[in-house]
């Protein structure tokens, strides 16, 4: 008998057990987020879930402050505890916070908690740099001679009919996660709902490779 998956494993994890599963996708959304924080230029930063570590070793030496949320006490976060957990001295200390495929890890019925602690933690102005697993088929490649890169996401229905032709109702997702977005239960509007309702005002989604990116402004 095949043994059951475990999927606490996750958040027991050492920075060199994460490191070791760094990839591609990984550094392409890194990217995305690093090229924001050189253009917003906060001092002060909160992650929540830091992984491997490598926004933060990138980013910290250009901030005042970057401190850590994890609930895996291993990765040593100034904050122990997930992005549910309110944390009162965080509260209104932050020029920008981070949750780089996170949420997709709690219920969807637990995202406006996620989102109002997100918020609360930081400064009027501040920003929020999100990104989430998107289910769908990607196609990426880059122009030879001017180095361009290009992206296209092959619409929801797409895949949607080839799991049905399948016989599945729904998308299949990662084990680790509890939803994802083009699951066929949540989609990117539902998302943007919880972000909006919790106070959040919606400057940029962009599509990259696996994830949707949000910045999100507080605006007060």
């Amino acid at each position: 008998m095949a043994e059951a998956y475990d999927k606490q494993k996750q958040f027991t994890l050492t920075q060199q057990e994460f490191f070791d599963k760094l990839d591609f996708f990984n550094w392409y959304r890194y990217f995305a987020i690093i090229k924001t924080l050189s253009t917003l230029k906060p001092k002060t930063v909160l992650e929540v879930g830091p992984g491997e570590g490598a926004i933060k070793r990138l980013f910290e030496p250009y901030a005042e402050r970057y401190a850590i949320i994890d609930v895996n006490p291993r990765l040593t976060p100034d904050f122990v505890g997930d992005v549910r957990t309110r944390f009162k001295e965080a509260e209104h200390n932050f020029d920008a916070v981070i949750a780089a495929d996170i949420l997709e890890h709690i219920p969807f019925k637990d995202l406006p908690t996620a989102f109002d602690n997100l918020k609360n933690y930081l400064r009027p102005g501040g920003h929020a740099l999100i990104t989430i697993p998107h289910r769908a088929w990607f196609f990426f490649w880059l122009a030879w001679v001017t180095y361009t890169q290009h992206l296209w996401r092959a619409p929801q229905w797409v895949r949607d009919f080839y799991q049905r032709a399948r016989g599945n109702r729904h998308n299949p997702i990662d084990l680790d996660h509890q939803w994802e977005i083009g699951d066929g239960y949540f989609t990117t509007e539902d998302v943007e709902r919880v972000m909006k309702n919790a106070g959040f005002e919606v400057i940029k989604r962009e599509a990259l490779l696996y994830v949707d990116y949000w910045v999100l402004k507080n605006p007060n």
